[in-house]
């Protein structure tokens, strides 16, 4: 079933063990007091995922599989003008980058950010050009849906899309 509130639900209790490890770190480990340690768990949990809500449901044609993820996918015709995009993208860039792999084929970016720095890979082959983007490090975590605005940009710059934006790879 795809439903986007199951999939609140389902990170909230994602989120659940670091708020109620985080609950029971400033008490001291003490679980004299277990039930009001879980309550705040959850109602952490669910305040840091509804937090995230408003940024994702701001795209209202967002699909399933994008919906609270920091992981995105586009698929791109092979052409040379969309590569060189890409390339004068890197080469002049509005963000805060660094190139950690660049080949004939491949193009590897980290973009800087505040907490968690994302990873955008993209990858020529014979028939596609397939964008990828993820949060560097805990990247099943939601990000407030930066990513998400990164490649809705980069379809919006690119030519001749060739299908939708889908989730991880």
């Amino acid at each position: 079933m795809k439903n986007k509130t199951i999939k609140f639900l389902l990170k909230v209790f994602m989120f659940f063990p670091v708020c109620f490890g985080v609950m029971l770190w400033f008490d001291g480990f003490d679980l004299n007091d277990w039930i009001f340690k879980i309550v705040v768990g959850f109602v952490g949990a669910f305040g840091l995922t509804f937090w995230q809500l408003f940024d994702y449901e701001k795209y209202s044609d967002i699909a399933y599989e994008d919906f609270l993820e920091s992981k995105h996918s586009l698929r791109l015709d092979n052409s040379e003008e969309n590569w060189s995009k890409f390339q004068e993208m890197i080469e002049n860039p509005l963000l805060k980058l660094k190139i950690t792999e660049k080949t004939e084929n491949k193009l590897k970016v980290q973009i800087e950010r505040k907490i968690i720095d994302s990873i955008l890979t993209v990858s020529k082959t014979p028939d596609a050009i397939i964008v990828n983007i993820e949060n560097k490090f805990f990247s099943f975590l939601p990000d407030r849906a930066e990513n998400y605005r990164i490649i809705q940009k980069l379809a919006k710059r690119s030519q001749r899309s060739k299908s939708i934006l889908t989730s991880g790879a």
